[in-house]
């Protein structure tokens, strides 16, 4: 009897282990970070590859004239003095150590507006050039999908074609059957390559933009924007009753907040009155945005004051004119609840070079705000109480204190050799710099895609067959004694 209900509990366990391998926790690196003033620059290599089970690496943009695949930076696919090894390269070096993680080359972005796409959807002929083009492009630098960042398909103050909405879907589609078909080729050892989008919350856009049923039967998964808010949205459930399965979407979480200057300080709640955007971050350097760490010094350093919102279940903070929004530890932790609750597939987080990664700001360690993101995704025990406890801001740091570590930080960053970081990430040191020798590294460093997962399964089969012969031992035992 014992031994059947400890199977009975191992099939729980299992059970539990295949929906946890299921969820995402999707993490996107923006390539222009690295040009950020007074801050120790966040290479990929430097990234905790356990915390995320995706990184999108952003952004790379379309040719409107060859309609390639091109790299934003110049640090993306060549060697470069200041920053040594393609950055390309850097990210896929986090696989050696976590083999299951998947890299994700994403397309688009803000700036990118439509022209691009609008380039790739003018004919039958360009679309099949842009998609032959970019298989080959993501194999070459051997990243393991593509996620498309178009913002917005049907947005005609984005300048978007007028039938954009039909032409992005049927793209989707082709890109879809290609991606099928490119697994199938006898010489193909890779495992089939994932396309996801970046999509909008907004309705009006989700109405002009997408043919949800279609776009979210070919994706593997959607990461809907789920920030920025002006007023209420119910952007989740507009996706759901549109057809767009949960467990495809995965919740947007900002790791940053919008900032305002108030009309007047004594009026600091929700709904006040504004005058402007709130001052640029010391190293962000941008008005009406602070990133999350930039949030997390203000918190520490100054006598900002922090109010709880309980009817949005949100965080906001003022200090004299100055007032932020932004998702805190606990207003994460209960969007992530909520979200596994709706069986959504998992959450999206823009973007990692905003969290916390020196642990200088926040006193709670690297990465807290991903670190808090992936617990809660993976971990039952937490719960909506257990966030009720959480604050962003640990012991008091002074300006000066700030500034005396990241200075030491930043020293120590630099005095890092280009040669050190290459030996952390291969087996061996790599000094040629042309387009070729990358493309060599590449294929002498791959790594096939399931590795990982193939490890983790076979541990955990270990485990239940070592544990049924223990038990199965104790059993005769028992009946000898």
């Amino acid at each position: 009897m014992r031994l059947w209900f400890l199977v009975h509990i191992l099939l729980i366990c299992w059970k539990k282990w295949q929906i946890n391998a299921k969820m995402r926790v999707v993490c996107y690196y923006a390539n222009w970070s690295l040009y950020r003033e007074a801050m120790p620059i966040l290479y990929p290599d430097q990234i905790d590859p356990t915390l995320c089970t995706h990184i999108h690496y952003a952004f790379a943009d379309i040719d409107p004239l060859t309609l390639n695949i091109i790299p934003t930076e110049l640090h993306d696919v060549q060697w470069t003095d200041r920053h040594s090894m393609p950055l390309y390269l850097r990210m896929y070096g986090l696989k050696r150590r976590n083999p299951s993680l998947k890299i994700i080359l994403a397309v688009g972005g803000w700036t990118a507006r439509s022209k691009g796409f609008n380039a790739v959807l003018r004919s039958d002929t360009s679309r099949a050039k842009f998609i032959n083009q970019t298989i080959q492009y993501i194999n070459e630098w051997n990243f393991d999908g593509l996620d498309l960042d178009w913002e917005f398909p049907g947005d005609r103050d984005r300048d978007a074609a007028p039938d954009s909405q039909i032409k992005f879907d049927i793209l989707v589609k082709d890109l879809y059957q290609a991606f099928n078909d490119e697994v199938k080729k006898p010489n193909n050892t890779r495992q089939r390559l994932i396309l996801t989008a970046a999509v909008a919350a907004d309705p009006k856009k989700i109405d002009h933009g997408y043919i949800v049923q279609n776009l979210c039967g070919h994706l593997d998964y959607v990461n809907i924007m789920t920030y920025d808010y002006h007023g209420k949205n119910s952007s989740i459930y507009y996706w759901l009753e549109r057809g767009c399965p949960a467990e495809k979407m995965n919740l947007g979480l900002a790791i940053y907040g919008r900032t305002f200057t108030l009309a007047d300080e004594v009026n600091n709640t929700l709904g006040s009155p504004v005058s402007e955007g709130g001052e640029a971050g010391p190293y962000t350097k941008e008005e009406g945005i602070l990133a999350y760490f930039e949030i997390c010094q203000k918190l520490r350093a100054n006598n900002w004051t922090t109010e709880w919102d309980h009817d949005s279940q949100a965080q906001y903070a003022y200090y004299e004119n100055q007032w932020v929004g932004y998702d805190s530890l606990r207003s994460a932790t209960l969007k992530v609840i909520w979200a596994k609750t709706l069986g959504l597939g998992g959450a999206m987080l823009w973007t990692l070079d905003y969290d916390d990664y020196t642990g200088l700001f926040c006193g709670r360690g690297m990465f807290p705000f991903t670190k808090r993101v992936h617990e809660t995704m993976f971990d039952d025990v937490i719960t909506s109480a257990t966030a009720s406890n959480l604050t962003d801001n640990s012991t008091p740091l002074s300006d000066t204190s700030a500034i005396n570590l990241l200075s030491t930080q930043i020293i120590d960053s630099k005095k890092q050799s280009p040669s050190s970081t290459i030996i952390n990430i291969y087996s061996s040191p790599l000094s040629s710099r042309n387009t070729t020798r990358n493309t060599k590294i590449i294929s002498d460093h791959r790594i096939k895609n399931d590795g990982g997962e193939r490890q983790q399964q076979q541990k955990f089969y270990y485990s239940i067959i070592i544990t049924l012969w223990i038990l199965h031992e104790v059993n005769n035992l028992s009946v000898i004694h």
